[in-house]
Formats: C-alpha cells, sequence, structure tokens
C-alpha cells in the first residue's frame, strides 16, 4: 500500500507499508509526476519502516516508470529511504551508486522528520550553490 505524505510542494514523500501492488502505481507515478510538472528539480522520501515486499506487477511498473524516466534523473536531487531491513539499505546503497546525479541517504524507523528536513533541504543548496 502506499500512502502519500505531507511534504514541501518540490518532495515526493510516501508511505510504503505491507505487499506493493502494481495498482499501488497509480498512486505513486501521478504524484511523482505532479511535483515534476511543477519543479525542476525534486527530492523523494519513501517511509519502508512496514513494507514487506512488492508483487511482480508491482516490480514490472516500478521498472518500466525507470525506464521512462532514464533522461531526467538529473531532475531527482536526493532519495531519503526510512527503513530498518538490511536488505532495504541495501538497495538504497546501491541505488546511490548508480544514479550518482541523485544523493540517496538511509534513515532509520523514527527518523522520518530529520530525513524529511535532509530530503528538502537540497533546494537549499542548489539557492546556495552546494549542488
Amino acid at each position: 500500500m502506499i500512502e502519500v505524505l505531507p511534504a514541501p510542494e518540490y518532495v515526493a514523500a510516501f508511505r510504503i507499508s505491507g505487499t506493493l501492488h502494481g495498482a499501488d502505481y497509480d498512486v505513486l507515478i501521478p504524484a511523482i509526476e505532479s511535483k515534476l510538472e511543477h519543479n525542476e528539480h525534486i527530492g523523494v522520501l519513501a517511509d519502508m519502516t512496514d513494507f514487506d515486499h512488492m508483487t511482480a506487477g508491482a516490480l514490472l511498473r516500478d521498472l518500466a516508470y525507470a525506464m521512462s524516466k532514464l533522461g531526467e534523473y538529473h531532475r531527482f536531487k536526493r532519495a531519503a529511504v526510512v527503513a530498518d531491513k538490511r536488505w532495504i539499505e541495501t538497495t538504497t546503497r546501491l541505488a546511490g551508486k548508480l544514479f550518482p546525479n541523485t544523493e540517496a541517504r538511509l534513515f532509520h524507523a523514527g527518523e522520518l522528520e530529520e530525513a524529511m528536513r535532509w530530503v528538502a533541504g537540497f533546494r537549499d543548496d542548489l539557492i546556495s550553490g552546494g549542488l
């Protein structure tokens, strides 16, 4: 299940829990696209503290959306993941290496507010010339 979380206008924030299904991307993709429509650069936050796994349909939707964004990864400045499962931590670190234009950082359960401050902070860095 995907729940859209309150966030600044330039951050797409989600709580992903239980089993992720392909239909959940009917919430996730429009939310991200709306942020991209109104902002040149965005941050993405995923609270995956209660995430269990994803179906094959969800994996296919995820990969298809990722492929559709190949020319736009520079627009995703930061990605914050809140999780305590080791495989999610490993995946987050790998994503940070695969997508060098996107700064990825892992946060642990209970650090959602800190994660939101960090992911939203890229805008301050852009204005001051830090990114």
